[in-house]
């Protein structure tokens, strides 16, 4: 444990120069941004290694952040080296911040359902809730400019952070202790990443356009244990529980310093511990769901397959999110999804079900379209007008409109096929 510092270090320093590499090539567009990450993985030189250090080495980074803050907790540092306390405590912050917004940039699947869920959860806090989620969006829905803000608080905002909240603890002389111990243990732990990242490359989903309405998303090792938190916790709490209740132990965390001797040693415990017990509870809790859950299991495993199986062909350039959106519509699909109109399945199956029977992603709940011909009575002319403008019919996000990206006929085509929904 007090090697801690060293392998922090050597782990913000992997995230700093594998972040520098990635951005060469990177895109930050809803169009484009898989394809260049596909790019780095297939065709630039250890591109899937150096993305690999970059995607582990980040929930690494937390693990070792938290570590090094419970050291210091536990050698009383909030009293004795304020400065080092204070700093450890925006560092986990900071990581944590930078991990989140890092984790919506390669846009496959994963990444897609992330996004939405921090809209809901900033969309669900109180007061500042719409606001929130119109800064982190960029505008009413996700775009380009979601993803190109994400970007720069990525790339721009939290490395500076970073980079001030570490000159500061090394001005402030906080840093230059036990430097052998410290190396050696952050060489260490590099060397363990860097064989861990060749066995085991970063995870890249299909596009969002390619999604199955089947596909199952799962979050980043560092962020599982919020996604199963979700799951127990009403919509409406959502963003108390995942935004609201952990800035709240942060703040009380760098605020400790100043508490009276009798009672900081027993909140600072009490917050450490219940971020400790919550993280590890969710995050078994999630892995044991999968596996005895027979479907989540088969289809995960299919979903390994066939990532596995893309990453033995070729690199394809023309697999550009904009081209397969400007094709003209199929008609309805065949084989499996037979019967469904194509772009209900590319757009509205993966939130309502594949046959309309609903669904529940992180705090959304997506209600079943069964019966809306009978009940609430909705008519052709009424789906296609909600289509259109759906907060016209009272309706919020992340119910969005589909003027834009669907035609008259094929609202209409989706909307005959919703109305004759039975259940």
């Amino acid at each position: 444990m007090d090697s801690t510092t060293g392998v922090v270090g050597i782990l913000l320093l992997v995230q700093f120069l594998t972040g520098v590499l990635l951005a060469f090539y990177y895109v930050p567009s809803v169009d484009h941004a898989h394809t260049t990450v596909s790019y780095i993985e297939k065709v630039v030189s250890s591109g899937s290694w150096f993305r690999s250090l970059h995607h582990y080495g980040s929930q690494w980074l937390a693990l070792f952040a938290f570590l090094h803050l419970v050291r210091l907790f536990w050698r009383e540092a909030y009293v004795q080296r304020r400065v080092h306390w204070i700093a450890a405590v925006l560092l986990l912050l900071l990581v944590m911040a930078g991990a989140g917004t890092g984790y919506s940039l390669p846009w496959d699947a994963r990444a897609f359902f992330s996004t939405r869920i921090a809209e809901g959860l900033m969309a669900g806090l109180p007061l500042a809730g719409g606001n929130a989620r119109l800064w982190l969006l960029g505008g009413n829905e996700i775009s380009t400019m979601t993803l190109s803000r994400l970007f720069a608080v990525h790339v721009l905002i939290t490395p500076f952070l970073l980079l001030g909240v570490i000159g500061w603890w090394i001005a402030r002389k906080a840093f230059w202790t036990n430097v052998n111990r410290n190396a050696i243990a952050g060489a260490v732990v590099f060397v363990a990443l860097a064989i861990w990242c060749l066995k085991f490359p970063a995870p890249l989903g299909p596009t969002v356009e390619a999604m199955r309405p089947e596909y199952l998303p799962r979050p980043g090792a560092q962020f599982l244990w919020l996604y199963q938190l979700l799951k127990y916790v009403p919509g409406g709490l959502g963003s108390i529980v995942g935004v609201v209740l952990p800035a709240l132990g942060l703040g009380v965390l760098l605020a400790l310093p100043w508490f009276g001797a009798r009672i900081r040693r027993g909140i600072g415990a009490a917050v450490l511990a219940g971020f400790a017990l919550s993280v590890v509870t969710m995050t078994i809790a999630a892995y044991a769901s999968d596996r005895t859950d027979g479907h989540a299991r088969e289809q995960l495993a299919r979903q390994a397959t066939e990532e596995a199986a893309w990453r033995q062909q070729p690199f394809n350039p023309q697999l550009l999110g904009a081209q397969q959106r400007e094709q003209p519509s199929q008609g309805s699909t065949s084989g499996p999804n037979a019967g469904q109109p194509a772009k209900y399945v590319e757009f509205c199956a993966n939130c309502h079900g594949l046959r309309g029977e609903g669904g529940r992603q992180g705090v959304f709940t997506f209600p079943p379209l069964l019966d809306v011909g009978a009940k609430p009575r909705r008519t052709v002319t009424d789906i296609v007008e909600l289509l259109k403008d759906p907060a016209a019919f009272g309706l919020q996000p992340p119910m969005r409109s589909f003027a834009d990206k669907l035609s008259e006929a094929e609202m209409k085509e989706i909307a005959v096929w919703v109305v004759l929904l039975k259940r």
